[in-house]
């Protein structure tokens, strides 16, 4: 199995608490826990650094500005490519800090077969399940089946996509597909920087014109998805409980409600 590298981003004493969670779920579910490689952003590596030497954590702590909202989500792509060499691991995750991993997953991964050397992970919210188990959700939730209608009729697919034009994350309504998260996605290091570059620059040529992304970070990343081929992993991997649209699948990762 290729090495991995953990990629996460905390500032303000909230997240940095979510993050400890975070890693904390880690040792207590992966068996190669001592074999990870974490790398954290943040505006306190102190308390950082106090945390990790408790628990013997293979972490690299990098600080960053206190950004606010929404800065402080729509800039982690400028950020995380600032640190392009530091990065030596076969595979990269990126990981919000307020995610718990709940199952071992290393097993699971695939990155042989990740098309252009990237997985990205359906929305929670808008994955949808195929055959039986799709007619046996909307039998069961008809205002769903009403609203994914409406939706689809609207907007061409299920997902808060991007639709000003004269925004770098615009999507096409025929492009309009799998819309995927912005909590979780990973891919072969070199890929994986190629693909961070490429949003970074989108956001940037926003930002230059006075526009954010309706939908900040998460918006650069399904405007890339719509672009470019990649392997798209099932909501396991940004698990939310409260949605029973997946209801069939196992919990890896799941997403805090806070």
């Amino acid at each position: 199995m290729p090495n991995l590298g953990f990629i996460s981003i905390a500032t303000g004493e909230k997240y940095r608490e979510y993050w400890f969670d975070l890693i904390q779920s880690f040792r207590a579910t992966f068996a190669n826990f001592d074999g990870l490689k974490f790398y954290l952003l943040t505006d306190d590596p102190e308390s950082v650094i106090k945390f990790a030497s408790k628990i013997n954590l293979n972490i690299e702590v990098f600080e960053i500005p206190p950004y606010g909202w929404p800065e402080a989500t729509l800039l982690r792509y400028k950020e995380i490519l600032k640190l392009e060499f530091y990065f030596k691991e076969d595979i990269l995750i990126y990981l919000d800090a307020d995610m718990l991993v709940r199952h071992d997953f290393e097993s699971n991964l695939r990155p042989e077969s990740w098309k252009n050397g990237i997985a990205l992970v359906a929305h929670p919210g808008f994955w949808r399940p195929s055959g039986i188990p799709l007619i046996e959700y909307y039998l069961n939730n008809l205002l769903n089946f009403a609203s994914d209608v409406m939706t689809f009729l609207r907007t061409g697919g299920l997902g808060s996509w991007e639709v000003r034009k004269q925004s770098k994350a615009f999507v096409a309504r025929k492009a309009r597909k799998i819309y995927v998260c912005g909590g979780t996605w990973m891919g072969k290091r070199v890929q994986f920087m190629k693909m961070v570059k490429t949003c970074s620059e989108n956001v940037d040529y926003d930002l230059d014109r006075g526009l954010i992304a309706k939908w900040h970070d998460e918006s650069h990343l399904n405007k890339w998805s719509s672009e470019n081929e990649a392997t798209i992993l099932n909501p396991s991997y940004c698990f939310d409980p409260t949605y029973s649209n997946l209801k069939q699948l196992p919990e890896f990762i799941r997403a805090v409600r806070k």
